[in-house]
């Protein structure tokens, strides 16, 4: 009715919007493009501009809306922000960690983390909205620090804000301001557009204690570890049961299964990051007179049934994403958050491989050592796959390939690069039978064309400089390019953080 009065920064938020729409419609296509190396068709090339025009437009309208001031819709504009350089980067950058960083501090200077029912001017709706957006900023700072390597930037003593109610958007937009009370909450067992932020939420709430223990500086009680470990089980069960992996059905829409697959890589991302420092530590005494001794026998295995699980997430959702499979639609959703996971488990791995061949007593109990190789070996065509564009899985094809090689006999380091990656990639399996086994299978190395990650090369854009005359731009990170390295080096080097580079 009016344009000339809507405000500009609603405006980059509906910029941010048509983005979104972009990246996400047409999915099939676009991957088929991006990940087959092929040089893009009129209609991609078209998609690509218009993707490039809505990141520029959107840093405009944050610019000329003095989006550091806060303000409406500059928080919901960041998080979109955010969520489309994690779609468009297959690789982890911290450009995006710097972005988020900004959207943290400015929901925590608009209130966002405290709980609604302090603020009286606050109205019951919009504050069940705020508890929503909460939620997605503290998984956002769990998520992306952890992939980062660095410590969380929300500390659970900061925060109030309670756990959103689970209600429908109708639910909610059937109300007015006005409205002195919400409507109760619905039954956990009912899926409704909130349920799924509910889920993640305790995840987060339960990765974030893992996250707070292993960053600190002070070495922490092996009892302390098994608290907090106590804590991710909780968060497990208290899944809503939609979500969880004992209510797998065949009839189960695209959106709950990437779902509850998400969950369960969260579990197994908590039990990796605390357990893997025990991995192959020699038992202790805990007092002096021997009573009590500490194996850290459910360490190891914990560590390694978690990081055989992960790695069988990615061979699901590797054969599920591809045409024809069930996930195909929503494939865009498996970023790099997930891909960190994938490869902090391959190091896990390997880790087990090659240590166990060191030790003069086995690390590995009967059929364990069957088990990793299997899926290394299948983990390997995934990332020998995704290497044509990929920094961080040319170097896990590169790792895993050494360690097979050292550990079985007739495996080639080298054969990743020739032989073995053009028949990988020009092979393809059959569709798997359930988007969520109940057990990792050893089924052929051979799996579908493409690879999981963002739905663009990573050098097809640039950053937009939305720190405008605030800051100086952030250079893009720059992951330098290596030669073939031993598997110490190689855990050298990505050991806080796989394929992040701060030099």
């Amino acid at each position: 009715m009016n344009p000339n009065e809507a405000p500009i920064v609603w405006i980059g938020l509906l910029f941010s919007i048509i983005c979104l729409a972009e990246l996400s419609s047409d999915v099939s296509d676009l991957l088929s493009s991006a990940y087959h190396g092929n040089s893009p068709g009129e209609a991609d090339r078209q998609k690509r501009h218009q993707i490039e025009l809505c990141r520029e437009m959107i840093a405009q309208c944050l610019f000329l809306g003095e989006y550091t001031k806060s303000g409406p819709y500059v928080l919901e504009t960041v998080i979109h922000v955010v969520n489309l350089e994690f779609l468009i980067r297959i690789d982890a950058d911290k450009d995006i960690w710097f972005l988020l960083a900004m959207a943290v501090y400015i929901a925590m200077r608009m209130g966002y983390h405290r709980d609604p029912s302090h603020f009286p001017d606050i109205s019951p709706k919009q504050g069940e909205i705020r508890r929503r957006q909460w939620a997605t900023i503290l998984q956002g700072d769990v998520l992306i620090s952890s992939q980062m390597g660095m410590p969380r930037m929300i500390s659970t003593w900061q925060c109030d804000t309670k756990e959103p109610r689970n209600l429908n958007d109708d639910d909610l937009d059937g109300l007015d301001d006005a409205v002195a009370e919400m409507p109760p909450s619905r039954p956990e067992t009912q899926l409704t557009t909130s349920l799924a932020v509910i889920a993640r939420r305790r995840m987060v709430m339960a990765l974030g204690a893992v996250e707070d223990l292993t960053a600190a500086v002070r070495p922490s009680s092996y009892a302390e570890v098994m608290r907090v470990d106590g804590l991710l089980h909780a968060a497990l069960s208290s899944v809503p049961p939609p979500y969880q992996s004992t209510s797998a059905s065949v009839t189960d829409s695209p959106q709950i299964i990437i779902t509850r697959l998400f969950l369960n890589h969260m579990f197994y991302k908590g039990q990796i990051m605390l357990h893997r420092k025990f991995l192959c530590l020699a038992p202790v005494t805990q007092t002096e007179t021997g009573a009590d001794t500490i194996s850290y026998g459910y360490s190891r295995k914990t560590c390694l049934d978690a990081s055989l699980g992960t790695l069988h997430i990615q061979h699901v959702l590797d054969e599920e994403t591809r045409p024809g499979g069930q996930l195909q639609m929503v494939r865009y959703r498996v970023t790099s958050i997930m891909n960190h996971s994938f490869l902090t488990a391959t190091m896990v791995l390997c880790s087990f491989l090659y240590r166990n061949r060191l030790e003069k007593q086995a690390l590995l109990q009967d059929g364990e050592q069957e088990k990793i190789m299997a899926a290394l070996r299948r983990a390997r065509v995934i990332w020998m796959r995704a290497s044509t564009h990929s920094r961080e899985a040319k170097k896990a094809a590169e790792a895993v390939s050494l360690v097979l090689a050292r550990t079985s006999p007739g495996e080639d380091a080298d054969s990743w690069k020739t032989k073995d990656l053009v028949n990988d990639v020009e092979g393809a399996a059959k569709p798997g039978q359930s988007a969520w086994p109940s057990q990792p299978s050893a089924s052929s190395d051979t799996t579908h064309d493409g690879s999981m990650g963002g739905l663009y090369e990573p050098e097809g854009f640039n950053m937009p400089n939305f720190l405008g005359a605030f800051m100086p731009p952030v250079d893009h990170f720059n992951m330098t390019e290596r030669g073939s390295v031993g598997l110490e080096e190689w855990m050298v080097m990505n050991g806080p953080s796989l394929g992040t580079d701060w030099s």
